[in-house]
């Protein structure tokens, strides 16, 4: 029982806690995020924030690449979804907004 307590614990502790940022600063954060990463082709990418939802688009040669950009459009603070329009090779590929 103390064990199972414990690891429901450390499981409800390692979650991240959605904080209340303005759409602006989610998308500079975003846009600064992809310009860091040696990966991400940033300019290729448009970012734009509505209540949270960061939409991405553009185009990327890979699905890697792809996948690569949403996780660091997630992992930035305030971000509730993740609606990621960008294509890669020569079929675009639309997702449904995923929640955090």
């Amino acid at each position: 029982m103390t064990i199972a307590i414990l690891i429901c614990a450390m499981g409800c502790s390692a979650r991240q806690p959605i904080v209340d940022r303005d759409d602006t600063s989610i998308t500079n954060d975003v846009r600064a995020r992809l310009a860091a990463d040696a990966q991400a082709n940033s300019s290729e990418i448009g970012v734009d924030t509505k209540a949270g939802v960061v939409h991405l688009t553009g185009t990327v040669a890979t699905d890697d690449e792809r996948n690569s950009i949403e996780r660091i459009a997630r992992d930035a603070a305030g971000v509730r979804a993740v609606d990621n329009n960008v294509r890669f090779g020569d079929v675009p590929v639309r997702v449904k907004p995923t929640n955090r």
